[in-house]
């Protein structure tokens, strides 16, 4: 029995603080303020109350948030292309038998790896035997294949060894929120539980069996296992690795990568922090103080109304009443800063937050421009793509199916537009013998003038069958 489940990896100790940021930022300005003194640190003597309506006050501009839905909407431009058997594919309408259809796991997926650069993949099997029945009825027992995401914070902890020439996943601790023991009818208090899954040699001692199990941890802070060992089989057999895969930016191994969006949090943070001085400076600034010189209230000081329905009446003639006025330039430097930090951060990422530029930008500089977020995008496309064929494998392997399945997503991030010049050429240089049909075709499908579904033959017999026009 492990002596502390809930033991974290060194790198997830090394990065919890920069996902909980991503988190927090990307959950917007309701999470950001709640975080209180995290992000925005109280100014000197300042009151609770004084404080509170310093954070109130703030701007938060969520140009993270802004810049991953864009880039999500990008990978996602045109529908993974996926390889399956066609019994999977019935499954794969909903994978987590919950309601969540493959492509939208596979959406829920980039955007974790946009937030915080991680996440796993669990695929799991009901714990009863299939042996003797047919697939319809295992089909009426839902006895089927899941997939399960888990966010890079709920993955704890992790081991791999080097077994038989080649790296092998050996643990993974995953933490989870699970309904409490002695819930009433209407209540939703829930516990941490933690789920263990490991391999532990044979009886044997030839082999390894993947096991899983599930602990709480008490109030006197001892590990309780929850329920028996579990052994999960396939094809009546047990299984000789852990069903687990992991998802980051640069690729699919265990190894924690930096979020990628890190710099343009931060960044977004800081620019929070200058609007809270900015706005504090105005409220102070901005609203107009009157100021009474010459005057000298009596024994009882009586007090002055501001309005039209008010009038000072001063028996001194040299007393004079005006408004306070803020002539400094302190607002104008923070203001500028604010704006040069947006453009940092449109650098960084957030193109939504930039002006567009009058002058029409060459296909070119266009493409310069672009190529920070597509070397972002193809990295995480990549890494997604992979991850899910990893996962799509085991998950048909367990519902019976032999055929080789695979998932690719969308490369194409941008439209690229042929004009009129650039159509022509291609087709010349077809015309000509310098490049084949295939290439030809690639390219118009690339410039979205032929649909991405469509294949070459089933193009050519489209125009086979349709009548030549007259010149």
């Amino acid at each position: 029995m492990p002596s502390n489940v809930k033991k974290t990896h060194p790198q997830y100790d090394a990065m919890a603080d920069k996902w909980q940021r991503c988190r927090d930022v990307v959950s917007g300005r309701d999470a950001v303020l709640a975080a209180g003194e995290r992000y925005l640190p109280r100014l000197k003597d300042q009151t609770t109350e004084d404080y509170n309506a310093y954070k109130t006050r703030a701007k938060f501009f969520n140009a993270t948030w802004r810049t991953i839905s864009a880039l999500v909407g990008m990978l996602f431009r045109k529908p993974p292309i996926i390889e399956a058997a066609e019994s999977v594919k019935t499954l794969m309408d909903d994978v987590t038998m919950g309601g969540v259809s493959f492509q939208v796991f596979a959406q829920q997926a980039a955007l974790e790896a946009f937030i915080a650069g991680r996440m796993g993949i669990l695929v799991d099997y009901p714990q009863q035997s299939t042996e003797g029945m047919t697939a319809a009825q295992a089909a009426k027992l839902n006895l089927r294949p899941t997939m399960q995401r888990y966010s890079a914070e709920t993955i704890i902890n992790w081991r791999t060894q080097w077994i038989r020439n080649q790296t092998v996943l050996t643990l993974v601790v995953l933490a989870e929120e699970a309904a409490a023991e002695g819930n009433g009818e209407f209540d939703h208090k829930t516990e941490k539980r933690f789920r263990v899954l490991d391999l532990v040699k044979t009886k044997d001692g030839a082999g390894l069996d993947y096991r899983v199990r599930v602990f709480r941890v008490s109030k006197d802070g001892e590990d309780q296992q929850i329920g028996e060992d579990i052994f999960p089989v396939m094809n009546n057999k047990p299984l000789a690795f852990i069903p687990f895969y992991f998802l980051g930016v640069d690729d699919a191994t265990p190894d924690v990568d930096e979020p990628p969006l890190i710099d343009l949090v931060d960044l977004n943070l800081d620019h929070y922090r200058m609007s809270a001085d900015h706005k504090h400076g105005l409220h102070f600034t901005g609203l107009p103080t009157p100021v009474v010189s010459g005057y000298a209230p009596g024994e009882k000081a009586e007090k002055l109304y501001v309005g039209s329905a008010s009038a000072w009446c001063f028996p001194d003639p040299q007393a004079k009443a005006v408004y306070l006025e803020f002539t400094g330039q302190g607002l104008e430097a923070i203001s500028n800063e604010l704006k040069e930090t947006e453009q940092q951060m449109a650098t960084l990422g957030s193109r939504l937050l930039s002006s567009e530029k009058k002058a029409v930008e060459t296909a070119a500089v266009a493409q310069i421009h672009r190529a920070g977020e597509t070397s972002i995008l193809a990295s995480i496309s990549e890494s997604i793509s992979t991850a899910l064929t990893k996962a799509l494998r085991t998950f048909s392997e367990w519902a019976g199916a032999t055929a080789e399945c695979s998932v690719s997503l969308n490369h194409d991030f941008m439209p690229v537009g042929l004009d009129s010049q650039q159509l022509t050429a291609l087709v010349g240089a077809w015309q000509s013998g310098a490049i084949s049909m295939q290439v030809l075709f690639e390219n118009l499908q690339r410039a979205e003038i032929i649909e991405s579904e469509l294949t070459l033959e089933e193009m050519q017999g489209q125009i086979g069958s349709s009548p030549i026009p007259k010149p």
